[in-house]
């Protein structure tokens, strides 16, 4: 039996948590598949087992380059504790001298140590990282589970040698090579409905699973691969009593290794693959309809069918989070990939006699919720909705297409988002807005090109763009929503999310370590900086400046406010470590801070990073990372750095069209440091992955986008700075990065050390760009005043950039006019007209006064004026 290409459901979680350190011992492992550059950080490829019951101890092995110093793990859940498994070491050989024990230089180690995880920890996906003297590791996923778990042991690579494992169990195994299969058996009794469960992707595997089922003659029950992504998902009910065989393998046969790793669960507890409605309002108790596999109180659904398999729907009631910090977070337990990074929601489970089901999320709605009625294919059948509301759909068989009908008033913006992908479903959305009185289609919208992060964290999804809808006229409008593969794929996989209401300008944060080419994590060295790189997801078209903070910072470590400029998608954020900051690993919090319709609103980051390196090669510019959420933001303070580059002033205040100068100040540390060294825009570094073209304007060019060098003799340098004519005022912050070859090696004693790349960050600069307008002035010339009258100017006042601030408006009259004067003016925030009365004297002089000046100024941030001014004439007559 085969099964088309499943889905993901299931997006993850950000956990916090505290740490968890542990000291571990140190032994050799295998060498890597592919060969890695010199490092010095550890960096974390393998977890053996990549998880365990809860309330278990188990022994675990973490692989990696660079891990021969090992010193401990951070976990992002403080309750997991561990103690050390010293190696075996052969009995010393008396006819040999002993020699002191050198490092390890082997490009792969592992450390090994025994883990205990409470009973009450989470269930779910949590982070595991190898601390060591010279900093932390990138994550690694360490799944908590709650059924007995089994390692893999081989021989099991056919029939006969089929590894004999208990029903409701999970195994922890490993595909060695491509042409490798593993083979596994279990007694079953009739009746059972069986999943068998592959993790593969979701625990950052490179193993892309196929899993098949059989009999204990051989007729195959069930198979499929890339259920979700690269894990696979086999449902079976038993036949008869006896022995059923599951058999595993890398899709194709072209791929296995250490890093094709995977958590196998075959087991009769819940499976949960959709639920309506996936959205539901915060603070509410609400009713939602599961459709799954063994779900308790369950009944088969025939009408409802996956693979060739009934699903089973039951009822059931939960209470939605309603406070407010809940309901900007994404708690789920599972993976998140990056197009779905910017959902907020939380997760359920369903519990049986077994166990409990993998994770469930549900997203916050903006509006009522508005289920899908099923009977709405066509216009005349629409299904009215109101305005606001979050329409929870499905796309329930081929080629469906669903219609609703909603009322809007003239000029008055609604904002259309659909969200299916991005919660993992296997569509491709596709939503028209058409008018019914004249069936006019309105807008059109499809899969959105764009990318958040092209290459690191690649965002791009096939839901259609959030579109600004402006009604043309009062009345009813019709939605079309339908899915671009539904003429072949539907089913309860294939939901959708439909907000429609008023613009809620907002924004999220991701934030990662800097490294473009590798696995990475913050180390920061005494009298040092370093910088995070952090994207914005500015949702409903929010443009405004955020300002940036780091909290739970150790001693010695501090982090100045530093601001995300307006509609900047992608900045950097200092962090700088004090000459006597002691050492510390742990975990630290990014925040974001902004004010959105007059009120401050604060966000917490989501940690991100990638799973795998990429080619550090100049003929692969645009490889794609495999990056995913992470649960905690690692920070690791370590010795003496390199170099230390100062700036010469922390704040610069220019004009559109202007340039600046940026002094620096070089202080060498390390003895070997007598090389040149390379400042270059910490968003562009030379040698780095092309800079992606998200900002809405062309950035600040620093040093005409070349490296500026630092001679071996010299200490200092300037960089330039050009702010482009038509750049957007506001408060902006930008750091630099020095960059430098050194020879390098852990054995001080090595006859040969490799070259490797250190660098620092400069201090942030904040750089202010005052406008040299915010408004465009126009004023038609007034009606004609007779001597003793008045008339009235009207002055139009064009806001640039929302700037919002208040206008005084003036009318300048010269000296030589005599018998005239003007009243001034003041636009209110938000005010685009004033009027200004001009008074005439009876006295005054007759006729036409060309060229008089009207001025509009604003005190810009509170401290810049801005002036403006226009002209116009006056005729004073009799």
């Amino acid at each position: 039996m085969r099964s088309h290409q499943g889905w993901g459901l299931f997006v993850g979680r950000l956990t916090a948590g505290g740490v968890g350190l542990l000291v571990v011992s140190v032994v050799l492992a295998q060498q890597p598949e592919k060969p890695l550059p010199p490092l010095v950080m550890p960096r974390l490829f393998v977890v053996t087992p990549a998880g365990g019951q809860a309330g278990s101890t188990l022994e675990v092995v973490v692989t990696g380059p660079d891990m021969d110093d090992a010193a401990g793990l951070l976990f992002s859940h403080s309750g997991i504790k561990a103690e050390v498994v010293a190696p075996e070491e052969a009995p010393a050989d008396p006819k040999k001298p002993t020699s002191k024990k050198q490092p390890q230089t082997g490009p792969l180690a592992s450390a090994r140590f025994k883990v205990t995880i409470p009973p009450n920890t989470p269930l779910g996906i949590h982070d595991v990282r190898v601390v060591s003297k010279w900093g932390v590791s990138n994550a690694r996923a360490f799944v908590v589970g709650d059924l007995p778990e089994a390692v893999e042991r081989e021989p099991n690579n056919d029939v006969p040698e089929a590894q004999r494992i208990e029903l409701n169990t999970t195994v922890h195994g490993n595909i060695a090579a491509p042409t490798d299969v593993d083979y596994f058996v279990f007694a079953g009794k009739k009746g059972q409905r069986v999943v068998a469960s592959c993790l593969a992707s979701s625990i950052d595997s490179r193993l892309r699973a196929a899993v098949e089922v059989y009999d204990a003659a051989g007729r195959p029950l069930g198979y499929n691969h890339h259920f979700s992504d690269a894990d696979a998902l086999v449902d079976v009910s038993l036949p008869a009593d006896g022995d059923y065989y599951v058999r595993l393998y890398y899709f194709t046969y072209t791929q296995g290794g250490n890093e094709h790793f995977y958590r196998l669960t075959v087991s009769t507890a819940p499976w949960i693959d959709a639920v309506v409605p996936p959205v539901v309002e915060p603070g509410k108790s609400v009713q939602l309809t599961v459709y799954g596999r063994n779900l308790p109180g369950g009944q088969v659904d025939p009408e409802v069918v996956v693979n060739g398999r009934a699903l089973e729907r039951a009822t059931v009631t939960v209470q939605v989070p309603g406070d407010a910090m809940a309901q900007q977070r994404l708690a789920h337990s599972w993976v998140v990939w990056p197009k779905g990074s910017s959902l907020d929601g939380f997760e359920f489970r369903l519990r049986n006699s077994v166990g409990s089901s993998n994770p469930c999320l549900l997203t916050f709605a903006r509006g009522p919720v508005v289920t899908e009625q099923g009977n709405n294919d066509t216009p005349e059948s629409a299904q009215r909705v109101p305005v606001p509301c979050d329409i929870a759909g499905q796309i329930e068989r081929r080629r469906d297409g669903d219609w609703y009908l909603f009322d809007a008033k003239k000029g008055q913006p609604l904002s259309l988002e659909v969200v299916s992908d991005r919660r993992g479903a296997p569509t491709y959305m596709k939503v028209s807005i058409i008018n019914p009185a004249d069936k006019r289609v309105l807008a059109d919208l499809e899969d959105i090109p764009d990318s958040l992060v092209p290459y690191r964290f690649l965002t791009r999804t096939s839901d259609p763009p959030r579109f600004r809808f402006v009604p043309p006229a009062d009345g009813p409008y019709l939605l079309q929503v339908r899915s671009q593969v539904g003429d072949t794929l539907a089913g309860p996989h294939h939901q959708y999310v439909v907000r429609l209401g008023p613009e809620r300008p907002d924004f999220r944060l991701i934030v990662m370590a800097s490294d473009p080419f590798l696995p990475d994590a913050l180390v920061l060295h005494q009298d040092g900086q370093q910088y995070l790189d952090v994207f914005v997801w500015r949702l409903d078209d929010y443009q405004g400046e955020i300002t940036l903070t780091a909290e739970g910072l150790p001693p010695g470590v501090t982090c100045q406010p530093q601001v995300i400029g307006p509609g900047v998608r992608h900045a950097v954020l200092v962090l700088s470590a004090a000459a006597d900051a002691p050492e510390w690993t742990g975990s630290i919090q990014v925040l974001g801070r902004a004010t959105i319709g007059g009120e401050t609103v604060v966000r917490e980051a989501r940690p991100a990073g990638m799973t795998w390196p990429v080619p550090r090669d100049q003929n692969q510019p645009q490889a794609i990372a495999v990056s995913r959420l992470e649960r905690n933001v690692a920070l690791a303070v370590r010795g003496k750095a390199p170099f230390k580059l100062d700036v010469g002033t922390s704040e610069l205040v220019v004009k559109p069209g202007e340039k600046a100068n940026l002094p620096l100040k070089l202080a060498r540390h390390w003895p070997e440091l007598k090389v040149p060294v390379q400042v270059s825009d910490a968003l562009n570094p030379p040698g780095g992955r092309p800079r992606q073209n998200n900002q809405p304007l062309p950035g600040i060019n620093i040093n005409g986008n070349q490296p500026l060098t630092i001679a071996p003799d010299k200490s200092d340098g300037t960089v330039n700075l050009e702010v482009p004519a038509n750049f957007a005022p506001g408060t902006y912050t930008i750091a630099l990065r020095a960059s430098a070859q050194v020879t390098f090696s852990k054995d001080p004693m090595a006859k040969q050390k490799p070259n490797v790349t250190v660098a620092q960050a400069s201090p942030p600069v904040t750089v202010r760009v005052i406008p040299r307008e915010l408004a465009k002035l126009s004023a038609a010339n007034p009606a004609p005043a007779k001597l003793g009258g008045e008339t009235e100017l009207i002055v139009k006042v064009a806001r640039l950039y929302n700037y919002a601030g208040e206008f005084k408006v003036q009318v300048i009259l010269p000296p030589d006019l005599k018998g005239v004067s003007a009243e001034e003016a003041t636009l209110a925030p938000g005010q685009e007209e004033a009027r200004i009365k001009i008074k005439v004297a009876p006295d005054a002089a007759t006729g036409t006064r060309n060229g008089l000046v009207v001025r509009a100024s604003t005190l810009y941030q509170g401290t810049n004026a801005i002036e403006h001014e226009v002209k116009f004439n006056l005729t004073i007559n009799k």
